[in-house]
């Protein structure tokens, strides 16, 4: 029998960045993951923006989130000798005098001056794609992860200093006993499951409220792009390098699967129409399904009736923003009993429980 402190289950952002943690907090950690079954996190464009959704509201705490994002992702960045936190800022340009009044009573309302700038187009957007107004609203603090490859270089740093058990996790070979939980041959005081998406079929947590999203991207060549920044124009366009893009995403509750689907690729290439002037050229399309919730906070904690039994997860569309932080409050509350925000932890729905 093999013994750790912790036995985490899915090795997506969330996963990985609490193996990441725990591993930093001393801890002795087994992984289980299953390669083979498609993740959301492998397709995910990854943007962090403090600035969300049509109306401009600033983002469920943005103060905090964003006060050691870049920090956090640079410190890995540099300890795993690779990057893949790119802070290009976001670029969303006004439309028209309404769109730029309206604006203007939203950043003033939702006191957004901290984290949006009026500034000229020209600074942005290049004339040969875009036909934009003058001016435009410009978030520095916003950026995209490329999170494949954020996983890929954790993984290479864990493998050395965890049991990493690539296998399909089955409940059938997992029981608790004495305080304790076991899967297999492994063995740990506690286990937080950390499954995205197919969290909704796990016996102890599918009682909880997931509220799962189906989103698109395309993944394209603009010749001759160089514009730096993401642009915001209903759609994101997030630049690459050596003029590729991502255009993305779609949102869709119905079909909840990883297939993509014919439907975004034609609302995707409409927006790209409407976004730049120029030929598109598709090299392709991925699909996910967000873990998020109904509440659209995270689910963090312990199982009503079960100590051995936690759970991290439903970060949502926000998920490489909101796991470093909530992250180290699960590891915070594991070994220090340290309180866990009230929105996010999941003792906000045992009544739901039965």
């Amino acid at each position: 029998m093999q013994t750790a402190d912790f036995l985490i289950v899915g090795s997506g952002l969330a996963g990985t960045i609490l193996a990441l943690e725990l591993v930093r907090a001393g801890r002795s950690v087994t992984l289980v993951s299953d390669s083979t079954r498609p993740a959301s996190s492998r397709v995910a464009g990854g943007l962090v923006n403090p600035v969300t959704g049509k109306y401009l509201a600033k983002t469920w705490l943005a103060d905090e989130l964003f006060a050691g994002l870049e920090h956090y992702y640079s410190h890995w960045e540099a300890a795993f000798s690779i990057r893949f936190y790119h802070n290009t800022g976001l670029f969303r340009p006004f439309t028209g005098a309404e769109h730029k009044k309206s604006s203007l009573a939203q950043m003033a309302r939702h006191e957004l001056a901290p984290y949006v700038e009026i500034r000229r187009s020209e600074e942005f957007l290049t004339p040969h794609f875009f036909q934009a107004e003058e001016e435009g609203m410009y978030t520095p603090q916003a950026g995209w992860l490329d999170v494949p490859v954020f996983l890929d270089a954790a993984a290479r740093w864990l493998r050395p200093k965890i049991n990493w058990i690539d296998t399909h996790f089955g409940f059938g070979d997992f029981e608790m006993k004495a305080g304790r939980v076991k899967y297999r041959e492994w063995e740990a005081e506690r286990v937080v499951f950390c499954e995205g998406f197919y969290a909704r079929n796990n016996p102890y947590f599918s009682w909880l409220p997931f509220n799962p999203v189906k989103g698109e991207t395309l993944l394209g060549i603009l010749e001759d792009y160089a514009v730096k920044s993401i642009v915001n124009q209903g759609k994101w366009l997030i630049p690459l390098g050596d003029n590729a893009v991502r255009l993305g995403a779609t949102y869709s509750w119905h079909e909840l699967d990883f297939v993509p689907g014919e439907k975004a690729r034609t609302e995707l290439l409409r927006a790209a129409e409407k976004m730049v002037d120029g030929p598109f050229k598709v090299t392709g399309q991925q699909a996910g399904v967000r873990p998020a919730t109904r509440d659209r906070r995270p689910f963090l904690g312990k199982h009503p009736c079960h100590e051995q039994l936690w759970i991290f997860n439903g970060l949502g569309t926000k998920g490489v923003s909101l796991a470093p932080c909530f992250a180290r409050q699960l590891v915070q509350n594991l070994l220090h009993n340290e309180l866990i925000h009230p929105e996010a932890n999941i003792n906000r729905f045992y009544a739901l429980y039965s």
